[in-house]
């Protein structure tokens, strides 16, 4: 990512933005662009920053003051006793970011520079983070997404990203991969792997077994920073990350595949039935309203709208905030076509839910997110978990005849259910939070104005307190 340009006759460190770069996305870029980035050579450290913004051919780049360098993207092809050095430095930086009280950051292997001086360049993350959101998946997958845990903070999440960077650079293939960011996660999360001992022989049984501790894949506790520095430095100084037999391209165990296809299949028998037994529970209920009510369906059908009369920003308004009342027949009322469809399709999954625990148990399990914030975000005991969105603003950034609406929230859903929660290792809490932001295009239908497009911008975790 990271290329050089000249700028008023002075050498600078440039990335480029990329011609989308208009409009809201280059406003919050501008907005972060101060961000600081860090140099460290232990023991000092220091900021770096992105100085001025260019247009080139190619479209908008950020700049900043020049450093030779090869990134760390770079790096993870070269033959493993070669790259260790620049993972004993990477390793070392990173635990002085921790010495030093700094806030560590997802790790992103085109951000991060070995600099020819001997120090390690670390971008802005606040920048990287906004430029993320602007490349398409192809791009991000094996700089971030393959190497990121979602679920991992602090001092484990990046524990977790020299695992996954190590276990690429001994094996060949990062460890979790996949067609979308969501398939990606949860490999991470259940996916069973071959340990880079078996996936490539002659790797370190040490080694190994520290790379699967760090994908928290071991009964042994995830390394610190500290823990990594120190090993990398001892298999650079012995020799001993891979055998002196096995140098070149690594080699699989003969029986490594048939337990890496075995690994895929029940991986994949796993996320089909957690990911569909809430559909087989609303087909059965669709089953029973067809054959109770199909006369109410149709007139339901022929009736207007429930938004019928309602200004664009009402319409916007009411299907998100349908989503605190699992109302999927206004939010259904709001779209045509595609629009919404994930999140109506998450309503009437939850509804179902609602109905069936409050049959059984005499409540529901689910509690609204705008009742929550109002009541003052109690804490919510298991097994009761939170659904839908808070602090709704709702900006117009196009009127009519095609008007188009920025909406920001917080969006708080269940977690799902895993093997661990359902023994009741983990009792709380059940849910999680995204701030989220789409760009939302309204179109008249009918004499009624409906939504038939929403781009998500941004998709951000929230710290849960």
């Amino acid at each position: 990512m990271a290329l050089d340009v000249v700028e008023g006759g002075v050498r600078y460190l440039a990335v480029p933005v990329g011609s989308p770069a208009r409009g809201t996305a280059l406003t919050r870029i501008l907005a972060v662009k101060g961000s600081p980035g860090w140099i460290a050579a232990p023991p000092s450290i220091r900021e770096w920053r992105f100085t001025g913004v260019t247009e080139r051919s190619g479209g908008t780049m950020l700049f900043g003051p020049w450093m030779p360098a090869r990134s760390l993207a770079s790096i993870i092809e070269l033959p493993a006793e070669e790259a260790l050095g620049f993972f004993v430095r990477l390793a070392e930086a990173l635990a002085l970011l921790k010495e030093r009280r700094i806030s560590l950051f997802p790790l992103q292997t085109d951000a991060v520079l070995f600099c020819d001086d001997g120090s390690v360049l670390f971008l802005p993350a606040d920048v990287m983070r906004e430029l993320r959101e602007l490349r398409p998946f192809a791009t991000n997958c094996d700089a971030f997404e393959c190497i990121h845990n979602p679920d991992k903070r602090g001092e484990d999440m990046v524990s977790f990203a020299l695992g996954a960077l190590l276990y690429r650079e001994l094996t060949g293939a990062f460890p979790f991969t996949g067609e979308s960011t969501e398939d990606i996660h949860e490999q991470m999360r259940k996916l069973e792997i071959l340990s880079p001992a078996e996936a490539a022989v002659g790797t370190n049984a040490e080694a190994s077994e520290t790379i699967m501790a760090a994908l928290s894949r071991s009964t042994r506790g995830i390394p610190s920073l500290d823990e990594w520095a120190e090993r990398l430095r001892a298999w650079q100084r012995e020799g001993t990350l891979r055998a002196p037999s096995a140098a070149g391209k690594p080699a699989e165990a003969p029986e490594a595949e048939v337990r890496r296809r075995t690994s895929q299949k029940r991986f994949r028998r796993r996320v089909f039935w957690e990911k569909n037994w809430r559909t087989v529970l609303v087909i059965a209920a669709v089953v029973v309203l067809v054959g109770a009510g199909l006369g109410s369906i149709l007139k339901g059908l022929l009736a207007p709208r429930v938004t019928h009369g309602d200004t664009p920003r009402q319409v916007v308004e009411a299907f998100y905030t349908g989503m605190n009342r699992l109302d999927q027949t206004t939010m259904s009322a709001c779209v045509i076509g595609g629009a919404g469809k994930g999140e109506i399709n998450e309503v009437t999954n939850l509804y179902v839910i609602s109905r069936v625990s409050t049959g059984y148990e005499g409540r529901s399990n689910i509690v609204s997110a705008e009742d929550w914030d109002k009541a003052g975000r109690p804490p919510i005991p298991s097994p009761r978990t939170l659904y839908g969105v808070t602090g709704l603003a709702v900006a117009q950034a196009q009127s009519e005849p095609q008007p188009v609406f920025l909406v920001s929230y917080d969006k708080w859903a269940p977690l799902p259910v895993n093997d661990e929660a359902a023994a009741g290792l983990h009792p709380a809490p059940r849910y999680d939070g995204h701030s989220v932001q789409d760009r939302v295009f309204l179109k008249a239908d009918r004499g009624d104005w409906v939504i038939y497009r929403i781009d998500r911008l941004r998709l951000d975790p929230l710290r849960l307190n």
